[in-house]
């Protein structure tokens, strides 16, 4: 890959969820990909997908139309109820807005390994803001022993009841 695309790669992914739920999520999830490979990524860019009957998402921009870049923080795995594949939340540390008409190229799979370039996006054009910081209440959930169990059980592909915690104070 040449030196400029190497600078501007990115992963961008088609999505339901809109300006608003990305940055009270701290980034986008909750994506099956390879974690792997998405570390090794510098941003993300996320497009608008608004295929669906309802609005669970709060989408804000129109359909295939990239509204934010986000300069990827960490690739965090995210429980996950639906399928036996893990799901990856994409944290962004910094974003900046942009509005980029039919910026979806068609793919059937909403993740696309790809740089800024390719989807029409100049890096220089790019105005980044911080991420605004989660929700006090966020931020100072304490973690039960039900949901320490269900998490344990998921990483070790066992059910809840196999799982045995001591506190000891």
């Amino acid at each position: 890959m040449p030196a400029k695309e190497e600078a501007h790669k990115t992963i961008c992914v088609l999505t339901a969820r809109g300006l608003e739920t990305i940055l009270a999520e701290g980034g986008t999830q909750a994506w099956v990909l390879d974690n792997g490979r998405a570390a090794r990524f510098k941003y993300v860019v996320c497009v608008q997908n608004r295929g669906f009957a309802d609005d669970w998402g709060k989408a804000s921009a129109p359909h295939h139309t990239a509204f934010v870049v986000g300069k990827l923080k960490d690739v965090i795995e995210v429980p996950n109820n639906s399928s036996d594949k893990p799901r990856w939340l994409l944290t962004f540390s910094e974003y900046a807005e942009v509005d980029v008409p039919e910026a979806w190229p068609g793919y059937r799979n909403p993740v696309w390994y790809t740089d800024l370039e390719g989807i029409g996006i100049e890096f220089s054009s790019l105005r980044f803001k911080p991420m605004p910081k989660l929700s006090s209440s966020a931020e100072e959930e304490q973690l039960t022993i039900p949901e320490a169990k269900r998490r344990l059980a998921q990483t070790f592909g066992v059910s809840p009841e196999a799982i045995e915690i001591t506190v000891r104070g």
